[in-house]
Parts: C-alpha cells; sequence; structure tokens
C-alpha cells in the first residue's frame, strides 16, 4: 500500500509539471511578437547592421518635424501624422536599399510597447480598453534607423 501513494505522489507531481509547462507554451504561442522593451535602435554601436543611415544631412535640406493630432470616438483613436520635410514611403522589402534622407515611415508605440509600422499619414487605433494611453510615433529611415524625431499624445479612452 506504501508503494501506491508514493507512486501516486509521483503522478500527481508530474501532472503539476507537465500543466505548468503547457501553460506557458500556450501563453510564449500566443504572446505578441512585437512585445519587446526596445525600438529598432541598436544599443550597442558594434552591433552588425546591413544598412546605413546617410551620415549628414544633405546642404541645404532640413531635418524632418513631427506633430500629431489624435481624434477620439468612443475606442478608435483617428490619428493624423503632420510632417514637414519628410514623406512617407512604403517598404519594398529590401533593407540593402540606400535610404533617402526625407523619407521613409513611422514606428508605432502604444504604452512604450512597439504596435508595428505605419506608412502613411492617417490610421485608426481601433478597438482601445478603457483607461489612460500614451501614442508615440517616431520618424525612421526606409532602413529602420530612426531621425530622433518623434511625437507623443496622452490619451483617455472613457
Amino acid at each position: 500500500m506504501k508503494v501506491f501513494i508514493i507512486s501516486m505522489r509521483n503522478l500527481i507531481l508530474g501532472g503539476i509539471v507537465f500543466l505548468v509547462a503547457l501553460v506557458a507554451g500556450i501563453v510564449l504561442l500566443v504572446k505578441d511578437p512585437l512585445s519587446v522593451s526596445d525600438s529598432y535602435r541598436p544599443s550597442d554601436p558594434t552591433t552588425s547592421v546591413t544598412a546605413t543611415a546617410p551620415m549628414n544631412q544633405p546642404a541645404g535640406s532640413e531635418k524632418p518635424a513631427l506633430n500629431m493630432e489624435v481624434k477620439m470616438d468612443g475606442t478608435t483613436a483617428e490619428v493624423s501624422l503632420l510632417t514637414e520635410n519628410f514623406t512617407f514611403v512604403q517598404e519594398n522589402g529590401e533593407l540593402a536599399e540606400a535610404p533617402v534622407f526625407g523619407e521613409g515611415h513611422a514606428h508605432l508605440y502604444l504604452n512604450g510597447e512597439p504596435k508595428g509600422m505605419i506608412y502613411q499619414p492617417e490610421f485608426l487605433l481601433k478597438k482601445l480598453p478603457k483607461g489612460e494611453h500614451e501614442i508615440r510615433v517616431e520618424l525612421n529611415y526606409s532602413n529602420h534607423l530612426p531621425y530622433k524625431v518623434e511625437a507623443t499624445k496622452k490619451i483617455v479612452v472613457k
């Protein structure tokens, strides 16, 4: 009888370990793949990047500027990006292409979490949960390196 109690204990512990591993695997599968704590900026200057940003701003050109307007409609935020000296261009899938000063796309962050890339000056954020949120948009070259130009707005969803 004692052997059965020890085996039952091992069976229960094994089942608990199996359930914990199963739950951890499911969480990893459904976790947002963009859930990282930093943007695409390499933190280490020795990091290998295949494409580089222009070393200098072309003579006679001004650095891009960005302003953001947000209109709330229920749980949807209508975002308009107002830029100067910057043109949104579509990604063609090749990072080896030389970036052009004054052209690129934007990276979108909601509450500090990256949510995607923006290729046009107007977009919608739908089904926002109730509460206060921070929307941050940063302008980037076509190879994802930042212009170091960004705009931030705080919104409240009621």
